[in-house]
């Protein structure tokens, strides 16, 4: 039997199709296999607890349209990799360490970060200036408190999450900071933890 140019193109581009499906379904189960197997090593990592994070901050921050916006630093100083996943908490607070104002609400999409022993991720804060929000004069704090995400306690006396000497006006009674989500490295350019 002689083939014709018609039915051997329709032959040939049967083979294209059928090899191409099992291409594609041999590429998808690789790459699901990958991918499970990142989930697992992902997973093996403990979160980062409070003896092993230090809480710091850059003083000076950058303006613009009426938010003031900071870098907070979250630095492991343990000796294992730990992960930090959401939003720090974060509130203002008086010279006697009493809170002021509400805590800083949350914006952006949150991700895991994973920090190996010595290095810093970052979130950054952002304070609105209080006659915007609360329509007068706010009132003075003396710093911040930072609890890190995933850590629902601050840290015990004398090992305290406050950020001290951080000067900033923060209406008396609703939020007047945000602070997204935080993120690989360290926010403040040029700097190494040691």
């Amino acid at each position: 039997m002689k083939l014709t140019a018609g039915p051997c193109r329709r032959f040939a581009a049967g083979v294209a199709l059928a090899c191409a499906a099992i291409l594609l379904s041999t590429v998808t189960f690789a790459a699901s296999a990958v991918s499970g197997a990142s989930a697992v090593a992902a997973a093996a990592v403990a979160s980062c607890r409070a003896t092993s994070t230090d809480v710091w901050a850059a003083v000076e921050g950058v303006g613009s349209a009426g938010t003031t916006y900071y870098e907070l630093e979250f630095s492991n100083v343990g000796l294992q990799a730990c992960t930090l996943h959401g939003y720090p908490s974060v509130w203002a607070v008086a010279q006697n360490g009493l809170q002021i104002g509400k805590s800083a609400s949350h914006r952006g999409v949150p991700s895991t970060v994973t920090l190996l022993p010595g290095a810093t991720s970052h979130a950054v804060l952002g304070v609105v200036d209080t006659g915007a929000v609360c329509g007068r004069q706010g009132v003075a704090a003396a710093g911040l408190r930072v609890v890190p995400p995933g850590q629902t306690l601050p840290k015990p006396a004398g090992e305290k999450d406050e950020v001290e000497h951080f000067p900033l006006q923060v209406c008396p009674h609703q939020s007047s900071m945000n602070v997204l989500p935080v993120v690989s490295g360290t926010g403040i350019p040029n700097y190494s933890f040691s």
